[in-house]
């Protein structure tokens, strides 16, 4: 038999259609599934572009994510610091400080990195770079209240001063909604032993502080 031109036409267009309309179907169930599993990026509008990394509540697995580094000095007691002491005022997240270590209790925090650069004027995460805090200083108090005897994770979490790339960001967001994440933690990232309890810790156990924040910081 032979086909009309219409009909083979028309056999094209829908051969050419059905793999559109089932790319669209499987997106769709993904969305939707998600969705229900609370994935969203909590605290923001639109996904961040490729490889930007963008701000997150922490407290949760801070320590899995930021872990030691070779190079770091053997951890202290941040109640012991007898150094000068630096007021700072941040006006807003993330503050600057790359990477934050625990006491060797697992409380208080100290300094381990700081963002060497301030992009533009007004970087938030220039702030405390342009500022002049140090690695290994001590985080003395925040508001005027010492923090030097409260949990690591507590503190992180009421500071909420962590930058998440998009993996850390999706594990974080996964564990928020009580969804297993152990696929997606972040690479190259480890513990400190047994200090810090970061995969233990409650989220939700504090609250974020408001902004502006004034933290005064300690030589040891």
């Amino acid at each position: 038999a032979v086909w009309p031109k219409s009909s083979l036409n028309s056999l094209s267009d829908a051969a050419l259609m059905a793999p559109r309309r089932a790319s669209k179907f499987l997106v769709g169930a993904a969305l939707l599934a998600a969705a229900k599993m609370g994935l969203g990026f909590v605290g923001t509008a639109e996904m961040a572009p490729r490889g930007e990394k963008v701000a997150r509540s922490v407290g949760v697995d801070y320590l899995l994510r930021n872990g030691p580094k070779d190079a770091d000095p053997p951890l202290g007691n941040p109640a012991g610091a007898a150094g000068a002491t630096h007021d700072v005022t941040y006006k807003k997240r993330p503050f600057g400080i790359a990477r934050y270590a625990p006491g060797a209790s697992g409380n208080g925090a100290v300094v381990r990195e700081v963002t060497q650069q301030s992009r533009y004027p007004g970087d938030p995460q220039g702030q405390a770079f342009v500022a002049g805090v140090q690695p290994n200083w001590v985080v003395r108090a925040v508001n005027g209240a010492d923090v030097t005897g409260v949990p690591f994770e507590k503190i992180m979490e009421s500071l909420d001063d962590e930058v998440l790339d998009p993996v850390a960001a999706l594990s974080l967001n996964m564990k928020e909604a009580g969804v297993s994440a152990n696929n997606f933690e972040g690479a190259g990232s480890k513990e400190y032993g047994g200090v810090g309890g970061g995969g233990t810790f409650k989220f939700g156990g504090a609250e974020t502080i408001d902004m502006p924040v004034t933290i005064t910081y300690q030589e040891q």
